[in-house]
């Protein structure tokens, strides 16, 4: 286990590989653990970080953590690593985190991707909401049992012993932790930056997430440097789901070249002339043995797959 100091707080982080800079960022309840496979496997062409954001996991906190909070812990994290430019790698809060980064430090991230990620906080279930009531709050966090069978309901009866110790890693928030992040996350909306961002994205989904509602992938149809990805058989962990197809959809994305540091435009920078619009990115299904392009015709987000079990409520 390694140990930094980032603003007078503990963040406990891994590397593993050599190359280029990949770093991957969890959600919600969760650690650095559960990227361990996905990190393995990278790491065969990238070296690859991974830390605990502060609350969670072995990383310790002073404060109440947010969206933007999180975010300044990325870009510390990348300073005190003496990393210039970094690909991020980031699940639902964590793709969060990605993408606010991404936007606000352009020079700082080569590209992201993003993993079951709310764009819009208000796509998140309602189980998740309760959360942010105090009573619940309290509720959630005293009953580690409840975490564990929450994280095991995604991960199944497995026998890995690094699945047992995402389970523990589970129950070391408080419950001021989990409550701060659920109410961060429901009150950010990046839609309206989305065409700010200048770096390559990569947006995948699992059809039959139950955690965050799948119609945020339809939020990038207009974003020129989005590839969006639905994978069908999958729900919240599209990398656990459907370990093999995502892991060739992430490699061949962080094996693209590398785009130039974009700058920022100045704020009294006059606004273009009005262009036509851009053609909407490929959409790509994966079924679980192809990977079929689906055109240019994103469905409507009411033609995608229902969930087996919703916790979505009506009109979401």
């Amino acid at each position: 286990m390694s140990i930094i100091v980032i603003d007078n707080q503990r963040v406990h982080y891994e590397v593993f590989g050599r190359g280029k800079s990949v770093v991957f960022l969890h959600g919600w309840l969760g650690s650095w653990r559960y990227w361990y496979t996905s990190m393995e496997i990278v790491a065969q062409h990238f070296r690859t970080y991974s830390f605990d954001f502060w609350g969670f996991g072995e990383s310790r906190t002073n404060e109440m953590p947010t969206i933007q909070g999180y975010s300044n812990q990325v870009i510390r994290f990348l300073d005190a690593m003496g990393i210039d430019r970094a690909a991020l790698v980031g699940h639902s809060m964590g793709g969060m985190v990605a993408l606010k980064t991404a936007l606000d430090h352009p020079g700082r991230v080569v590209r992201v991707a993003t993993v079951g990620a709310p764009i819009n906080g208000n796509s998140l279930s309602w189980m998740l909401k309760l959360v942010d009531r105090p009573f619940f709050a309290e509720f959630f966090a005293r009953r580690p049992w409840l975490r564990r069978s929450l994280f095991r309901f995604f991960f199944g009866d497995s026998l890995d012993p690094e699945v047992d110790e995402v389970f523990e890693d589970s129950t070391k928030s408080t419950a001021d932790t989990i409550r701060s992040a659920i109410h961060s996350m429901w009150r950010t909306d990046l839609t309206p930056l989305l065409d700010r961002l200048q770096v390559p994205a990569l947006v995948v989904h699992g059809a039959r997430d139950e955690i965050v509602n799948p119609n945020q992938l339809q939020l990038f149809v207009h974003v020129p440097m989005a590839q969006v990805v639905r994978m069908e058989r999958s729900r919240h962990f599209p990398f656990v789901d459907e370990a093999e197809q995502f892991h060739n959809i992430l490699l061949d994305f962080l094996k693209q070249p590398d785009p130039m540091a974009p700058t920022r435009k100045a704020a009294t920078t006059p606004k273009p002339d009005p262009v036509p619009p851009r053609p909407e990115p490929p959409t790509l299904s994966i079924n679980g043995n192809d990977h079929l392009p689906s055109g240019h015709d994103t469905p409507h987000p009411q033609s995608l797959p229902s969930p087996s079990r919703s916790i979505f409520p009506p009109g979401s």
